[in-house]
């Protein structure tokens, strides 16, 4: 679902950015293949530090390094999946 959002958002799959606060943002944006950036300020059962998401912020300020730290880094498919979680 996450891939078809952002094409008819009219977005690019290889330049999107997920933000979310739960290990099922996190997943989906790992399946997806998208970087994925976390939030400590949401509605999450799971720690926001152990939901293992490529960035961790605690204020929208925060978004624009976040984004840039993100994209300097390889891409979130290589990135290790959570311990115990199953992917959406």
């Amino acid at each position: 679902m996450l891939l078809m959002t952002i094409r008819r958002a009219g977005g690019e799959v290889e330049r999107a950015i997920m933000v979310g606060d739960s290990l099922t943002d996190v997943c989906t944006a790992r399946a997806a293949g998208v970087p994925v950036i976390a939030v400590d300020f949401g509605y999450s059962e799971v720690a926001p530090a152990a939901l293992n998401a490529d960035h961790l912020i605690s204020s929208f300020t925060e978004l624009p390094h976040a984004i840039a730290a993100v994209t300097k880094k390889a891409p979130a498919a290589a990135a290790a999946p959570l311990a115990g979680a199953s992917r959406p």
